[in-house]
């Protein structure tokens, strides 16, 4: 027994005897100098190599998650999933009636614009003359009255015939405006009017054939109701509008307007009138009354003079105005295009379509996701918990290791092409998104969505 106990006395001191000795050897024994005194350990190299981690998934090149930015009821899916598709394929189509009457009725304002431009255009034109016209008369009146003070020379009879002569000319001239008004809006224009209004004329059937057996179905759908009566009141207002700019083109002049062209043409015959009556004055001699007529046929030829050149400042403000309504319209057309090109949902780029959600007849909501596209011609891996005290250990360039969980025995490598300005929260820690190019990627069947873990190696 006794023998026993200092056996075992004696494992213990020399147990203990050995730990000490190796506690020694590692933390208080002396350390070995080289010839010029500097130490060395086994342990030390000149670069470590140090190693950050993290989890990923496998993402596409490139991905786009699409939406409308309308709402409407699908009424096409052009493709399915696994498609390929090339940038511009059509995807899918929502419901375009209401905004193909829009357009309808955006074109027909442009046909009524530029034709109201026209007129406005031969309003321009027509104050022009009445403005020679008038400067004409002023020089005769001037040139009358100037006869008149002095003695009639074979010269002043000469100019005297002359302005006779001319007066005739203003009163063919006026003749010939007073035509053209009278003539009323061209063939051309009023073409063009009746043209919009057959094309209204026939939206507003197309609508009523697809109104009326709705109306008369019980059982027919309240949205699908709401949506034929929708289409008929705005194909209404657009045979309004377009009956409306024919009968306007078809009215012809106003009454005014044909008042005017009738004033010039009774004004441009008085001054030959009054041509004709200074020749026979000048035949016959001057008398004193004769001399106040004429300078009151030069005040009657200065205030013609000043309202024909105003009229031809509203005839410009009319065109002006004209053509900003003409812009306006085909701004309108412009939209109408636009809101129409928008229920077409297309491929942003060549790729494959990833998924379709909505289903024909579906109806989708603006920004409602509807389709993913994808670039699967190569692969990559995105960092999902890069906290931020790791991401200033990496850098753009830096290689990795990718472990994708799927084939844990079969890594790739990887490179680092992008690394987030922008940080997001996740789990409550400051994380950043490291995306790696996966050059390898093709040597396994990789899947979008497949978990990865990633060390990033880099010299420090």
């Amino acid at each position: 027994m006794k023998r026993k106990r200092l056996l075992s006395s004696i494992g213990i001191v020399l147990l203990l005897s050995g730990v000490g000795y190796w506690g020694y050897t590692q933390f208080l024994a002396p350390v070995d100098e080289t010839e010029g005194g500097t130490a060395v350990s086994n342990s030390t190299v000149q670069t470590e190599l140090t190693a950050v981690t993290a989890e990923g998934q496998i993402v596409p090149l490139a991905q786009a998650r699409l939406a409308f930015e309308g709402s409407g009821i699908v009424i096409s899916v052009a493709v399915v999933p696994g498609d390929l598709v090339q940038r511009g394929d059509t995807l899918l189509l929502l419901d375009s009636a209401e905004q193909e009457i829009a357009l309808q009725q955006a074109e027909a304002v442009v046909a009524q614009a530029e034709a109201s431009l026209l007129m406005a255009n031969a309003g321009v034109l027509l104050a022009e003359t009445a403005v020679s016209a008038a400067e004409v008369g002023v020089a005769r009146a001037e040139a009358n009255f100037g006869l008149l003070v002095a003695d009639p020379s074979e010269a002043q009879i000469a100019l005297s015939e002359q302005l006779i002569a001319a007066a005739e000319a203003d009163v063919a001239l006026a003749l010939g405006s007073q035509g053209v008004l009278l003539e009323g809006s061209s063939s051309a224009q009023i073409w063009a009017a009746e043209a919009a209004l057959a094309a209204a004329e026939a939206t507003y059937a197309a609508a009523l054939r697809a109104y009326e057996p709705i109306t008369q179905d019980e059982t027919a759908d309240p949205d699908a109701r709401e949506q034929a009566q929708l289409q008929l009141n705005a194909a209404t207002s657009n045979l309004a509008a377009a009956q409306a700019a024919l009968a306007e083109l078809q009215r012809g002049a106003t009454g005014a307007e044909q008042l005017a062209a009738t004033g010039g043409v009774q004004a441009a015959q008085n001054q030959q009138m009054a041509a004709e009556a200074e020749l026979a004055l000048l035949q016959s001699g001057v008398q004193a009354e004769q001399l106040g007529v004429a300078q009151a046929e030069i005040g009657v030829a200065q205030e013609r003079l000043a309202e024909v050149t105003l009229q031809v400042q509203q005839a410009e403000t009319a065109v002006t105005q004209a053509e900003a309504a003409v812009a306006e319209a085909i701004a309108g057309v412009d939209a109408a295009h636009l809101a129409l090109e928008k229920r077409v949902l297309l491929a942003p780029f060549d790729g494959t379509v990833a998924d379709v959600l909505p289903t024909v007849g579906e109806t989708v909501t603006t920004g409602q996701l509807v389709a993913i596209v994808a670039d699967f011609s190569q692969w990559q891996v995105e960092t999902t918990d890069l906290v931020e005290a790791d991401v200033l250990a990496i850098a753009l360039g830096d290689g990795a290791t990718v472990a994708v969980d799927a084939f844990a025995e079969r890594p790739l490598t990887g490179q680092i092409v992008e690394i987030a300005q922008l940080a997001a929260e996740v789990r409550g820690d400051v994380t950043y998104k490291v995306t790696l190019a996966l050059p390898n990627a093709d040597e396994l069947p990789l899947r979008w969505g497949m978990s990865a873990f990633i060390t990033i190696e880099r010299k420090q």
